[in-house]
């Protein structure tokens, strides 16, 4: 038997790739990630950032093509329609209905599980406004009764608050909701902290409650995407630079994952990430990503 031709695997190695590139440009349904994937920056949500190249490209390349997309952050501190704002003035068009944030999501989750209920916040206006908007009652701040206690970013904390929150657990059996678990926050230039999920730990070292997540990668997220995006039967790419988060979130509802290395995840690290964290496909940056759909469809 004659041996097999490298030449051979090459050509195999191409078609399945060209496949792949199919399947992605084909897909009807996108979810893009802000920090370290369209935008580089500090700060979480885009915030003070700028758009990395390529970025406008591929949601012009979206739209051309009637793609549907949603634009998703597990930033929670400020208002969907704060992110929404702070991008257009960037250069990137996107509309307040097409951005989501982890509180979001959180709004969302605690609906489905809470309807009509008494939800206490720790946090700022992006967690605030997203439970009001999911037709949730905020109780007041100091309030140790509520149904529900969720955690999302906030430049400080009260212990009025932080204690309320503790005794909804504790002596009331409130379930604690956090917009992250990730500890570290990275927008493509430095990593900091992720507060919001810092005080969550917080309080269930307290309280002995650990947290759901409601933002990336959660299936709690990956439900409300599918919702948006055209239902449980749409082909879903999921692009993003984290893979703990993006990549894990696509693998988990089915979607095909996009790794754009221009934030956490490094090329050195690819070949040690677990099974349910491996993209399908790698792109240095959005604007690659952008040039190889515009070669299958203009």
């Amino acid at each position: 038997m004659n041996a097999p031709s490298p030449f051979s695997d090459m050509l195999f190695e191409k078609r399945e790739e060209q496949a792949i590139l199919t399947d992605l440009a084909y897909a009807n349904g996108w979810m893009l990630d802000v920090d370290g994937c369209l935008v580089k920056t500090t700060k979480a949500g885009g915030a003070g950032g700028h758009a990395i190249g390529g970025a406008a490209k591929l949601l012009d390349w979206l739209r051309r093509n009637e793609r549907k997309f949603v634009i998703c952050t597990n930033a929670s501190q400020r208002t969907v329609a704060t992110y929404a704002s702070h991008l257009r003035s960037i250069g990137l068009d996107i509309a307040d209905h097409e951005m989501m944030t982890a509180a979001t999501a959180a709004g969302e989750t605690i609906a489905r599980a809470h309807p009509g209920g008494r939800i206490l916040v720790v946090g700022d206006e992006g967690m605030l406004e997203a439970i009001r908007s999911a037709g949730l009652e905020v109780t007041p701040p100091d309030a140790s009764n509520a149904d529900a206690v969720v955690v999302g970013a906030a430049d400080t904390y009260s212990s009025a608050n932080l204690n309320a929150a503790c005794l909804s657990i504790a002596d009331h059996g409130a379930p604690l909701y956090t917009s992250v678990s990730s500890p570290w926050f990275h927008g493509g230039v430095k990593r900091s902290i992720a507060v919001s999920s810092a005080i969550a730990q917080a309080i269930a070292s307290v309280t002995g409650v650990q947290p759901i997540v409601c933002g990336k990668p959660s299936r709690e997220l990956g439900e409300s995407l599918r919702l948006r995006l055209s239902g449980g039967n749409s082909q879903i790419v999921i692009v993003g630079d984290a893979a703990p988060a993006e990549m894990r979130l696509a693998r988990g509802m089915g979607a095909m994952g996009v790794l754009v290395l221009s934030g956490a995840t490094q090329a050195d690290e690819l070949s040690g990430l677990p099974v349910d964290q491996q993209p399908h496909w790698v792109v240095q940056d959005i604007d690659e990503l952008a040039d190889q759909l515009q070669r299958v469809i203009p």
